[in-house]
């Protein structure tokens, strides 16, 4: 029998859970989830199994961004190596962000954050991530600065990943990440339970749906953490 490559490490989650009208941007769909088929329910004949009903976004809950986005000669979902979603990673502490504050060079230099890492953002910001809470999606959560983002691009990360809703949310400098169609970084938004690993090195997974022509697709985010 083979060895298991991750006997010697332990699995966190970094994805929210999807249930019905789940916290949403204002412009996207409703999350809907309803029962379609009920083991033993009568309609008609009796029902012979459960089946749920699933309508949302592609960016809703813990997800990925793909090129196309934001730009039309970019690579969909479906066009991106799966090896891409994966590899080891660094967890960065930026607990320090509050409303308004930005994600800058500085920010990545004194961390020692090096050409070609992949990297996770932990702010905290999940904890709003809830019904009826207006700070999550506020529009003043921690982002990236416009000089951010091209050291991002100059330095070739391999992935950033945070657990606020999106790298820009006016929509400003956002693009610029998948400006070139062939040298982007693969973007998670709204993970979850980085403060289980913040400060560590970990192997991440964060694998997509194969949506075919997808512009983003939910992930399933898991965070291996060798035991010490």
């Amino acid at each position: 029998m083979k060895p298991d490559p991750f006997a010697n490490m332990t699995m966190v989650d970094l994805t929210f859970p999807v249930y019905d009208d789940m916290p949403i941007w204002s412009a996207e769909p409703r999350c809907i989830i309803r029962n379609w088929i009920v083991m033993d329910r009568k309609h008609g004949s009796r029902e012979p199994l459960n089946m749920k009903y699933y309508c949302m976004s592609g960016h809703q809950g813990t997800h990925t961004d793909a090129p196309y986005h934001f730009n039309y000669a970019g690579r969909t979902i479906d066009q991106i190596p799966l090896s891409r979603y994966m590899g080891w990673t660094k967890v960065l502490d930026f607990t320090e962000k509050k409303l308004g504050d930005l994600f800058t060079p500085a920010d990545f230099e004194k961390r020692g954050v090096a050409d070609g890492d992949r990297v996770l953002l932990h702010t905290g910001w999940d904890r709003y991530f809830k019904p009826f809470d207006p700070l999550y999606y506020d529009l003043g959560h921690p982002h990236f600065s416009a000089d951010g983002v091209e050291w991002i691009l100059a330095h070739k990360l391999a992935l950033v990943g945070m657990d606020v809703p999106s790298t820009d949310p006016y929509l400003i400098d956002h693009p610029k990440v998948f400006r070139n169609p062939e040298q982007y970084p693969i973007i998670l938004e709204l993970m979850t339970n980085l403060d289980k690993i913040v400060g560590k090195e970990v192997y991440l997974m964060a694998l997509p749906m194969h949506l075919k022509d997808g512009d983003g697709s939910w992930v399933r985010a898991v965070a291996f953490v060798p035991k010490t």
